[in-house]
């Protein structure tokens, strides 16, 4: 056997640390004579019959492993298997470019330079039928046995694109129900025209529904005002939240931090929970400047060093005020679906994008449908596809590489000009800090550690299954 090298160690204490291996997803416990051994990788003294009960457990976590072993192959496997999977597929409907809000850092381009990058576009009837010919005949082609839709814009709440994008979740969840096929919706709005029927509606299909809040009330109106009158959001979008508690809506804000948001997030934490708003997962996010449209909004982004030192102490700030989180590190066979091949965002122009950030961008371009439905592939479409982070030097020795897949595939872009390159982001400032605060939300049994003559293991949580990243941080 020897020790695992995908093995993250996480001091917890003056005593303990916590082990998470990025392969397996499994969180444990050791104290520090057992901390040495897998840092110095002699396992000399655990080879004795007495400590066969430790070593079984640290097996059954991946955090050891059989010396013949190869994890990076393993790694890589699992990658190419994801990569390359037909049980689900995941379309994403950019229903227009068309937004009633002007946010200052918005990617895709507002006032001038939205007109002049896709003049807020919608999505034609005969454009929404084929994308709908396209959804049913890639799912039966794939033989897929799951289908993600994701509803996104501009804003896909607007009068028009609402009733395309009701249109055609409600044909294709019929048409996925009457095939056995596992239907899954997704919303990502602004949240301003949303009703108490359109809740109705996302709830029946167990939706995700994500609304971007930008701090407390005065930054937020500051930041996400109405594009017709300058009028702030936030009281529209507070009263948005409200109807979406006690529903099957999993609903999640979008916190942008930024130099000015960042310094009133704890104001906002309050004030959601004094408008008992506590059931919405607070997602704390960063802002971009990758594209030309929101270039003038990059005297505003935090560098990483310092958006990442703010986030785990949020965390904290919003488990105390009893906020559902989400930051539990997975096993990630990719970055995001966009590297999937069975993964598609589709623009109201026709083309099929695979990173949401680079929509709009034609270089960008991975294909185009026509009216039957069928693809074209651009030749982009293959060198998305052939990204591997086993190929990227910087990432295959490191061993965050299962937890991160490479990193973003947009930051490579925006940072080297290539897909092919690392895109380093959370993953690798924030995974340790994500571990601990994770471990301290866990109401964890209070089980005592392993202990044989002195060498201590604790088992937190075991193996985990791999899981798609969906990259909602980015829009």
């Amino acid at each position: 056997m020897k020790v695992s090298r995908f093995n993250v160690l996480v001091q917890e204490s003056d005593c303990n640390q916590l082990v998470y291996n990025t392969l397996t997803g499994s969180i444990g416990r050791v104290n520090p004579r057992l901390t040495a051994m897998l840092k110095s990788k002699d396992l000399s003294k655990l080879e004795s019959v007495e400590f066969a009960e430790v070593v079984e457990d640290l097996k059954e976590q991946g955090v050891l492993v059989p010396s013949e072993m190869d994890e990076l192959k393993e790694y890589e496997m699992m990658h190419k298997k994801w990569k390359e999977g037909k049980e689900s597929v995941e379309f994403n409907a950019l229903l227009t470019y068309d937004c009633n809000f002007e946010c200052p850092y918005c990617y895709q381009g507002r006032g001038e330079k939205g007109e002049q990058i896709h003049g807020f576009k919608y999505m034609t009837p005969e454009l929404l039928g084929a994308f709908e010919k396209f959804i049913k005949k890639t799912t039966v082609e794939r033989g897929a046995k799951g289908l993600e839709l994701v509803l996104y814009g501009g804003e896909p709440s607007l009068p028009k694109a609402k009733a395309m994008g009701m249109e055609l979740t409600d044909k294709v969840a019929n048409w996925a129900r009457e095939r056995g096929i596992l239907f899954g919706l997704h919303a990502l709005s602004n949240g301003s025209l949303i009703d108490k029927d359109f809740v109705d509606w996302l709830s029946n299909y167990g939706a995700r529904l994500q609304i971007p809040v930008d701090g407390a009330p005065e930054m937020h109106n500051k930041y996400r005002f109405y594009k017709e009158n300058s009028k702030g959001s936030f009281e529209d979008i507070a009263k948005v939240l409200g109807m979406t508690r006690g529903t099957d809506v999993e609903t999640h804000i979008r916190i942008s931090l930024t130099d000015e948001t960042a310094p009133t997030m704890e104001k906002l934490l309050d004030e959601l929970k004094a408008r008992d708003l506590t059931h919405v997962y607070p997602d704390f996010c960063y802002i971009t400047a990758f594209t030309n449209a929101c270039a003038d909004f990059k005297d505003h982004t935090l560098s990483d060093g310092n958006l990442f030192e703010i986030m785990p102490n949020l965390w904290r700030e919003a488990h105390k005020r009893g906020f559902p989180l989400s930051i539990r590190p997975r096993v990630q066979p990719l970055p995001c679906s966009s590297v999937a091949d069975g993964s598609f965002i589709f623009d109201p122009f026709g083309e099929v994008y695979k990173c949401w950030e680079l929509v709009g961008l034609k270089e960008h371009v991975v294909g185009r449908i026509d009216s039957e439905g069928n693809l074209s592939k651009t030749s982009v479409y293959g060198d998305v596809l052939e990204r591997n982070p086993v190929n990227i030097e910087q990432c295959r020795n490191h061993a965050y590489l299962p937890a991160c897949a490479g990193g973003c595939v947009c930051k490579a872009q925006w940072q080297s000009n290539t897909y092919h390159a690392p895109g380093c982001g959370s993953e690798k400032y924030l995974l340790k800090d994500k571990i601990k605060v994770y471990v301290e939300t866990l109401e964890l049994p209070n089980t005592p550690q392993k202990d044989i003559k002195g060498v201590a293991f604790q088992k937190i949580e075991g193996r985990q299954q791999p899981k798609m990243s969906h990259c909602y941080v980015l829009v």
